[in-house]
Formats: structure tokens, C-alpha cells, sequence
């Protein structure tokens, strides 16, 4: 399977603008699976609820419908991040569509810093679905500081970990080599690159989207300031084996009944 970690520099509000880069990026470069970043239709930095409402798309909305006629012109999977309004409700969320037309959702778990005043928590639980082959989860930007997530998605069968991100701390980069080994998985953690300056605030983003390998292999390493369509080819099927030698097996030697809950 070809993946492609699109990393890109939205520009904060521009939902129709960033949405036709970003396809214009998948178009670039031929691949099975498109991964973008955390809200990449809108940008990272909002200052109130409103501007989140206003900025927010339904699943209906004509920007996830040129994102899913994108998909089925490139006959790809293409996951991307995106504010969702849902009835009174606002999500970060992203989403995955598909070229047979199927859609998967998923609204992050775990908010970060102020997206705790805009937006809802996350209520879909960590969705895996199965494309060419492949089974791929979903997972946004500050879930990977908790093990509990990408363990979820590697028990529920994940063997590639979709992970949209708009990272300004330093660490995930170096953190999925962990995650990747202890889960065997391989893991596509899809940033953004540039800064923010809303308000009194300035927020930079780390760049550097990493594809690791279930044995922590570093196969893609995006550039820190500039943005980049990253492409490599892999075997998900090495995502399925949890053994690290004849006697260990890291699944199947797990003892849930005597960890904390």
C-alpha cells in the first residue's frame, strides 16, 4: 500500500482555499492513502465558540463533498482534519472517505489546551475500518499522549494508525517510535507546519510528519518549516504479526486483570 502524508500550512479560515490545496497536493502524487493534518480545512487557533460554529462544516457540507469526489477521482482513501458542527455540538474532528463512498468519522478524544472551551469531547470511540487489504484507525494530535489510544486501536485491529496532528510540542515525533514497536503498527502522524498569531497568542507548529514502522523504522521524515507530500510503499501485513521472538508474544501475553483501570 502507497501512503502519503500530506503536510501542508492551512491559512486560518480559509476553508474553501485550504480545501482545494489540499486536494490539489493529494493530485500531485499517486497513493492508496492520503493522510492530512489535525483541522486542516480551517487552521489550528480559534478564540471563541462562535468563530468555531462559523468556521465549522456538517458532514454535508460542499468542502466533505469535493474531499469525497477526490477520493473516488484518485481512487484512494483520503483522511483529513476538520472542525464539525453537529446539531449545538462542535467536534475536532476527521474524517475518512473512501472511493466506494463510505465515510468514517471519528471526533477526538482527548482536547488539548483551549480546544477544551470550543469543542465537545469526542464521542465515536477509536474507529477502524478496512481499505485494500489494509485495516487503518484514527487518531488526532494529542491522543498519542495517552497509550490507552493506539493500544485501543491495535487491539481493535489497526495496522496503520491514521494519526492527524497539529503538533507544537516536541515530543510525539520521537513518542511514535515507542507506540509503533509496543503495538506493532505502523503509525502516520500527519503535521502541519508555519505559525499562528491570533490575539495576544503565537502558536508554531514542529513539522516533521513521520511514517514508522512496526519495528520503529523511521520509512518518511517530513522537513520542519516547509510543507511536503511525503510517499513510501508498505506491507501492512508486517502489522499483523505480534510476536518479537518464539516465546513473546505482545498481545497475546497481555494480563488486563492485573492493570489499573
Amino acid at each position: 500500500m502507497k501512503v502519503a502524508l500530506v503536510q501542508c500550512k492551512p491559512v486560518f479560515g480559509d476553508r474553501d482555499g485550504n480545501t482545494e490545496r489540499l486536494i490539489s497536493s493529494c493530485r500531485s502524487t499517486p497513493a492508496d492513502l492520503y493522510v492530512l493534518p489535525e483541522l486542516a480545512t480551517t487552521g489550528y487557533q480559534f478564540v471563541s465558540a462562535g468563530e468555531v460554529r462559523e468556521l465549522s462544516d456538517e458532514i454535508t457540507s460542499p468542502r466533505i463533498a469535493a474531499f469525497a469526489a477526490a477520493a473516488r477521482e484518485l481512487d484512494a482513501a483520503i483522511v483529513f482534519g476538520f472542525a464539525e458542527r453537529s446539531g449545538e455540538k462542535l467536534f475536532n474532528a476527521s474524517l475518512a472517505v473512501l472511493p466506494d463512498g463510505r465515510a468514517i468519522l471519528y471526533r477526538k478524544t482527548h482536547l488539548f489546551y483551549k480546544e477544551t472551551l470550543y469543542f465537545h469531547p469526542g464521542d465515536t470511540g477509536f474507529p477502524v475500518f478496512e481499505f485494500r487489504g489494509a485495516r487503518i484507525g484514527m487518531a488526532i494530535c494529542f491522543d498519542w499522549f495517552f497509550p490507552e489510544s493506539f493500544r485501543t486501536l491495535a487491539l481493535n485491529g489497526a495496522e496503520i494508525i491514521a494519526h492527524s496532528s497539529n503538533l507544537v510540542m516536541p515530543y510525539c515525533q520521537r513518542a511514535d517510535f515507542a507506540a509503533a514497536v509496543q503495538n506493532r503498527v505502523f503509525i502516520a502522524t500527519v503535521n502541519r507546519v508555519g505559525a499562528e498569531q491570533r490575539e495576544d497568542e503565537r502558536l508554531e507548529f514542529t513539522g516533521e510528519s513521520v511514517l514508522v514502522s512496526p519495528k520503529g523504522e523511521y520509512l518518511l521524515r517530513g522537513p520542519r518549516k516547509s510543507e511536503a507530500v511525503l510517499v513510501v510503499d508498505i506491507d501492512p501485513s508486517e502489522a499483523r504479526n505480534k510476536a518479537i521472538n518464539p516465546y513473546n508474544n505482545v498481545f497475546a501475553m497481555r494480563r488486563p486483570h492485573l492493570y489499573c483501570t
